[in-house]
Formats: structure tokens, C-alpha cells, sequence
């Protein structure tokens, strides 16, 4: 919630700091994530759940179709049309993955990377302003952050079911 702080003693628990930490990245995510969904100048514009598709074939060139539906528990239809309209955007590539053709492997074309890359200097301009000016500080917050998602990702496998 913007503005509030959650009262924390002189030293929290772990369990206070890591649901602070859960909470505040979620906030960071819902503001940089809009920026990916508004349309600008020289990007090509995704929707929230194309982005979420495209996360996902960044992190594992070659996962089918199925195995995104499962991962977001979405039908293959749905998921589908998504993969389909990135393919229209020029961001995905699909090949056959099996040899009956009927499942096909997805992914990232070189467009989506640019686009990615273009999305990032987008970010920087929007946590310029809000971010410590000490890069040593900001290093050590950018090395915490990217353990934290390989931890998570390492845990969760595409093909899985969503937990909870």
C-alpha cells in the first residue's frame, strides 16, 4: 500500500523482513510492469499476460506450448492465442517438437530480446529517481534480488502446477 510502512521493532524477526521484502517487491513489479503495457514509441506493446508468456520463453528457449498453460494453470487454447499473437508481434518462433507435428517448442526471436533490452533502459529511467545513488549499495540490492529469483525459479519447473 503506498505510504504505509509497516511498524517494525528496532531488529525484525526474519519472518518480518521477508514478508516486507515479498510485499515491497510486488509493489516495484505493479509499477514497472505497467510500463511494459502501455504502448510507446519504438517498443512492441505486450499485454500483462503476453509478458508473463514471454518471461517464460526467456527463461527456457524451447518450452511447448502445454507446458506454459500448465505453468500459469491456463487452458492451451488460451495460452495459445497469446503465443500466436506474440508470433504475429514478431517476438516468438515456433518449431515442431514432435515428429507428428502436433506440439511445437517456443521461442524468443531477436526482436524480443531488442525489445527486452529496450524495456530494461525504460525501467532505469523510472528507478533512476527513486533508487540509492550509491552503486555499491545498488549493486548489493541488484545481486540479493537475482539470487532471490534464481532460488525461486530453480524451485518451480515449467510444467508444474502453480503451487498453492
Amino acid at each position: 500500500m503506498r505510504g504505509y510502512t509497516r511498524p517494525m521493532p528496532d531488529t525484525p524477526a526474519r519472518p518480518e523482513l521477508l514478508g516486507e521484502l515479498g510485499e515491497r517487491i510486488i509493489e516495484v513489479f505493479r509499477h514497472l510492469q505497467a510500463e511494459v503495457t502501455v504502448p510507446r514509441e519504438g517498443l512492441v506493446h505486450v499485454t500483462r499476460s503476453e509478458s508473463d508468456i514471454m518471461r517464460i520463453v526467456m527463461e527456457i528457449p524451447g518450452t511447448t506450448v502445454t507446458e506454459i498453460a500448465r505453468a500459469f494453470g491456463q487452458h492451451k487454447s488460451n495460452t495459445s492465442t497469446r503465443v500466436a499473437a506474440l508470433v504475429d508481434k514478431g517476438l516468438l518462433r515456433k518449431e515442431s517438437a514432435a515428429a507428428d507435428g502436433r506440439e511445437v517448442r517456443v521461442f524468443a526471436t531477436p526482436a524480443a530480446i531488442e525489445n527486452l533490452e529496450k524495456y530494461r533502459d525504460v525501467w532505469a529511467e523510472e528507478l533512476d529517481p527513486v533508487t540509492p545513488e550509491d552503486a555499491e549499495r545498488l549493486a548489493a540490492t541488484v545481486e540479493t534480488l537475482a539470487a532471490i529469483a534464481d532460488a525461486l525459479a530453480a524451485r518451480t519447473r515449467v510444467g508444474e502446477p502453480p503451487r498453492g
